[in-house]
């Protein structure tokens, strides 16, 4: 007789105007995606939220986090229904999920070679978040978080940006040991070595451009910062300690 597998258990929190149903439809798509993963499944979560704005097309929004072995893997997915964002989060999960197991197998890819400072992802996702077009005059920075790098090459940065399901990654360059990132812009040109500047000055540009982040270094410490739009509207700042 077969054995049957043993569901892995998901928490699930439910923001807005979400109903039950929807949290047991994402438990048990979560859970079977999830059945997947090549390591023990130490904790899982998701949030569902919806977002009432009426500039913005996708205002179902599911997020889901696990602890796979010890690694963390994140996705997230935007849609018109709640339903539509949970199935959107599923596939991006397993996908996920496959780049975790493929690290394990090899600890290098073969891709050509990014310029310094960039990466350029080949299949960027089908639905980003919306941002919330919130006014320049009530956005704060939310979240500061500072953080220890380890040295890495842009191909193992790249693993990592692809594992939190990040649109970019800073990190210590391996040769350099100079702050760096990598990012999935398919147009933006990193420029080799950051632009010193406070953070109000950083803030200015981001302000100014149309780019979701800027990487910089903080003028007084020389700290790798990367100041960005956040879903709500906010920005975050993360700084390399």
């Amino acid at each position: 007789m077969a054995l049957t597998k043993e569901p892995i258990p998901v928490t699930v929190t439910l923001r807005g105007n979400v109903g039950e149903y929807a949290g047991k439809y994402a438990r048990s798509k979560i859970s079977t995606a999830l059945g997947v993963a090549h390591g023990p499944v130490l904790q899982a979560h998701v949030v569902l939220d919806w977002r009432h704005n009426p500039a913005a097309e996708n205002h179902a929004i599911a997020e889901a986090s696990a602890n796979v072995d010890g690694l963390m893997v994140r996705a997230k997915a935007a849609a018109p229904t709640m339903p539509e964002a949970v199935d959107e989060l599923e596939y991006r999960l397993r996908r996920q999920l496959a780049h975790l197991q493929d690290r394990n197998r090899t600890r290098h890819r073969r891709t050509r070679t990014p310029a310094e400072h960039e990466w350029r992802h080949g299949d960027p996702p089908s639905r980003r978040v919306p941002y919330f077009p919130r006014s320049e005059g009530t956005r704060e920075v939310v979240r500061h978080k500072s953080f220890a790098s380890a040295s890495m090459t842009a191909e193992q940065a790249a693993y990592e940006m692809d594992l939190l399901d990040h649109d970019f990654f800073l990190y210590r360059d391996a040769a350099s040991d100079a702050p760096a990132l990598v990012h999935r812009l398919p147009s933006a040109i990193q420029a080799p070595s950051p632009p010193s500047l406070t953070e109000d000055q950083a803030r200015a540009r981001l302000e100014a451009d149309s780019e979701p982040f800027v990487f910089y270094l903080e003028a007084e410490t020389g700290a790798g910062s990367v100041l960005y739009h956040r879903y709500d509207g906010h920005y975050g700042l993360i700084e390399l300690a």
